[in-house]
């Protein structure tokens, strides 16, 4: 796998922010793994379970930076999503290296704070930087069908239905398909500056 260079400051649209975690993000981990400020409903942080201890989020926090530098990174690198409004952060974007020139985004919000627009402006972002700065070609959304809320983003943004794709539980080993959308470099013209 390709190794994916952060972005060198915060990417900003004037009403969210994306930046590279730091340890000082932990005690809003923390804090969510504890049930505050919605918890962990939708399970928008990776690998992170109602309760889960200081040290495992830390363990999450080196997990997505050690995949900003392409070391053994078991949920790849991610973005931290912040407003001003909240003095932690209320969601985030993960990034998977795919094929050559292909990117894959995975997007979350803290339950309080969805509804607002959010992860649409976080995901604008996302893709913009990654066309514009990183040379990506095609980047492209996985969603679960019981997801409409994502779908309904997917669309919205500009990014077309490309079929399914399969992937395994990891806790269960059930296989199920999960809906594919991309969006071309080409069609960067037609995302959005700013969404309401």
């Amino acid at each position: 796998m390709e190794t994916l260079p952060p972005p060198e400051g915060v990417l900003t649209d004037g009403v969210v922010s994306l930046r590279v975690p730091s340890v000082g993000d932990v005690d809003a981990l923390v804090g969510y793994a504890a049930g505050q400020d919605g918890g962990l409903g939708g399970a928008w942080l990776p690998a992170l379970e109602a309760g889960a201890s200081r040290e495992h989020c830390l363990w999450m926090i080196d997990d997505w930076l050690s995949g900003w530098s392409g070391s053994g990174s078991y949920n790849g690198p991610a973005l931290i999503l912040t407003i001003a409004q909240s003095p932690m952060p209320v969601g985030l974007v993960g990034f998977v290296s795919r094929d050559a020139g292909t990117v894959g985004l995975v997007f979350g919000v803290a339950p309080s704070w969805r509804g607002r627009g959010l992860a649409t402006r976080a995901v604008v972002l996302a893709v913009g930087w990654l066309v514009r700065e990183r040379g990506a070609q095609i980047v492209e959304l996985r969603l679960a069908r019981d997801f409409p809320a994502c779908q309904r983003i997917a669309v919205k943004i500009g990014f077309s239905a490309a079929g399914t794709v399969s992937r395994v539980v990891e806790a269960t080993g059930e296989v199920v398909e999960d809906l594919l959308y991309i969006i071309e470099a080409g069609e960067l013209a037609v995302l959005p500056r700013v969404v309401d």
